[in-house]
């Protein structure tokens, strides 16, 4: 996709915010501007090529007035600092950074395009795909808040994809550094304060604020989070809640607001409802907020491929077309859509606008507020003005996507011819070499041949792995060339403990060497023995524990007091703790042992009552006068007998 460049005029006329084309400049000694790709209001994007590495990257040119703001540069050096330690996968990477007269960025090329090329596409996000790049996000959220980084100004522009279809967030710690330069600008605007509805300190893009950014609060780690919940509502409708028709309007729509959930997220509808709570207190964290992610997938159909559109943007000011929103007193001409807004450097403190003021202050002060994460497109970095020569120069395509690549051909009068190869730490559809070589001169319709990447090679991830212990689902995954990610661990009524649930991976095979995260079972979910259960029938007893999904045995033990058949006690004893489905003893009394009943012929019958007593026996009767001797005892002394067995004493 060719990015939209910004009329010059709408920077007014003689002032040195317009874009100025630097190409064939070196920064630095060392990053050689090639073609601008798109220009915002802090600065303009050039494909570059680092001549000390002889690699494509991409350079952000910050206006030259910027520099000049006390503290700018050292503010902007350490945030640029902060930026480049993220080592997240999914953040963009920084490689370089200084000040040669302009502040510059230097950053990967990237080529798959953003999630705000995406929708201003007229494209929406199915729930799967959805699920895909929040997961994404989510890794590289995590990974900054824990080193206490928070980005301040998420928004789709700042959602890209490299040329391996997977997401990074650009722009960490570069609103924060603007923002210095938009209050020393501000500070000294004066009266025009008020064209900004008298709005200090906000940093941000409005559109995607957070109800504490919009009260101009400290900011937390889950403000980031309420910007990611309207980042996929957009994804999932194409619209943005919220949005008024001034910047002060904007931000004041969302205070004390939760984010409105469409039926469209289907299962993700709960999930970022929590996410877009305006409470922050209530929403989860990045890593909170990943793990509610991957508790649906599986839920979840497998998604279809990104609708990606160009190469990919690796900045915050979209080059689509974005027009600041101002207030209607500096409102754009009539032809010209007021609808859309760019990050304002403001906090609200509301202010009478004073329409007296001509407007061309108010659009200093905005588009030193605003910013331009750097956006990269082979497309774009190299369609020229067609000249009348009858020869072109072919430029240096390897790198650049191969759909980009393409294009250009097309676009330059040469036809394509395409090859395919594999090769290892490329990615797929990346272009590896031209025939001829970039530099080379071509007539019109002669023949360029593109060697594009099939990305490293790829392996298929084993397919039976759920039900295998973790070692064995090791050994497996290793002996496929892949390695074992992350494991995390979850209850399963089917699975037991130490065996794989699930595979976490958005798609059946990666490439050698990648890392699969697995689910391993932590068995049944834990139960507790009841109290209250010693001294019932067994059969009650059996019933309330297979109720628990206990599973019970039968042991018999001999109980002087306990009657036949009841429970003594279980084992563990009640009230422990055991996994579902665990074997759990019952002790059921088998009643007394018999023992010999003692023989009493002879003895008085206070004597003979005393000796059957102290043997255990209590079902005793005397038939005869209470004073006599024992003449004869039924059943007699050589029996056996238990403790209620009746015996019958006759005395004379």
């Amino acid at each position: 996709m060719v990015e939209k460049r910004r009329d010059a005029g709408s920077f007014g006329k003689g002032n040195s915010w317009g874009p100025q084309n630097m190409s064939g400049r070196t920064f630095g000694g060392r990053y050689r501007l090639q073609n601008i790709v798109g220009t915002g209001g802090s600065g303009s994007v050039y494909l570059a090529t680092d001549l000390s590495l002889d690699r494509q990257v991409a350079v952000k040119v910050l206006h030259t007035q910027l520099a000049q703001y006390p503290g700018f540069v050292e503010r902007f050096q350490t945030e640029a600092r902060i930026a480049a330690s993220l080592t997240s996968s999914n953040t963009v990477r920084v490689f370089d950074w200084g000040v040669d007269d302009q502040a510059y960025l230097v950053t990967e090329y990237l080529g798959g395009g953003s999630l705000r090329s995406i929708l201003d596409s007229g494209r929406t996000l199915s729930p799967s795909q959805i699920l895909q790049i929040t997961l994404e996000a989510c890794r590289a959220l995590d990974h900054a808040h824990a080193q206490g980084i928070i980005h301040r100004d998420l928004k789709p522009a700042n959602l890209l994809f490299g040329q391996d279809g997977h997401l990074r967030i650009a722009d960490f710690g570069l609103a924060a550094a603007l923002a210095d330069a938009t209050q020393a600008e501000i500070s000294n605007s004066g009266p025009q304060l008020d064209e900004l509805g008298g709005l200090r300190g906000y940093v941000g893009t409005a559109r995607y604020a957070s109800p504490e950014q919009a009260s101009g609060l400290t900011l937390g780690v889950k403000s980031d989070i309420y910007s990611l919940a309207l980042c996929i509502v957009e994804a999932s409708t194409g619209h943005l809640p919220f949005v008024e028709n001034t910047v002060l309007g904007t931000l004041r729509a969302r205070e004390g607001q939760d984010v409105p959930i469409p039926e469209s997220l289907g299962a993700l509808a709960p999930i970022v409802q929590k996410s877009g709570s305006a409470n922050a207190e209530e929403r989860p964290t990045a890593g909170e907020l990943g793990r509610m992610l991957l508790d649906v997938a599986n839920k979840m159909a497998r998604p279809e491929p990104l609708p990606f559109v160009g190469p990919g943007e690796v900045g915050a000011a979209p080059l689509s077309g974005e027009e600041p929103l101002v207030p209607a007193s500096v409102s754009s001409p009539p032809d010209r859509p007021t609808e859309r807004m760019e990050t304002v450097s403001v906090q609200p403190e509301p202010k009478q606008v004073n329409s007296s003021k001509p407007p061309r202050r108010f659009w200093i002060n905005a588009l030193i507020a605003s910013f331009l994460v750097v956006g990269v497109t082979a497309v774009g970095a190299f369609l020229w003005e067609s000249t009348k020569t009858e020869s072109r120069t072919l430029p240096q395509l390897v790198g650049s996507s191969g759909d980009s690549a393409r294009e250009l051909i097309v676009a330059l009068g040469w036809n394509v011819e395409e090859r395919f190869d594999r090769l290892d730490n490329t990615v797929e559809g990346e272009v590896l070499a031209t025939e001829p070589i970039g530099g080379t001169a071509l007539e019109e319709n002669e023949t360029v041949v593109l060697v594009i990447s099939l990305g490293a090679e790829r392996v298929q991830i084993p397919i039976d792995l759920v039900g295998k212990s973790l070692p064995g689902a090791e050994r497996l995954i290793q002996s496929a060339g892949l390695e074992v990610g992350e494991i995390s661990y979850s209850y399963s009524e089917t699975i037991e403990a130490g065996m794989i649930v699930d595979v976490l991976a958005p798609m059946t095979e990666l490439p050698l060497g990648g890392s699969v995260d697995l689910l391993v079972s932590d068995g049944r979910v834990p139960v507790v023995i009841p109290i209250g259960l010693e001294g019932r029938e067994v059969a009650e007893v059996e019933a309330a524990l297979e109720t628990l999904g206990l599973i019970s045995r039968r042991i018999g033990v001999r109980d002087e007091f306990v009657p036949k058949g009841y429970v003594v006690a279980f084992e563990p004893p009640s009230q422990s703790s055991v996994r579902g489905g665990s074997e759990v003893e019952i002790l059921v009394s088998t009643g007394p042992e018999p023992r010999p009943i003692p023989d009493v012929v002879g003895l008085s019958v206070d004597a003979a009552e005393s000796r059957l007593a102290a043997a255990g026996f209590r079902s005793i009767s005397i038939d005869g006068p209470s004073d006599g001797l024992i003449t004869r005892q039924e059943p007699p002394g050589t029996a056996l007998g238990l403790p209620e067995t009746p015996i019958e004493l006759i005395s004379g």
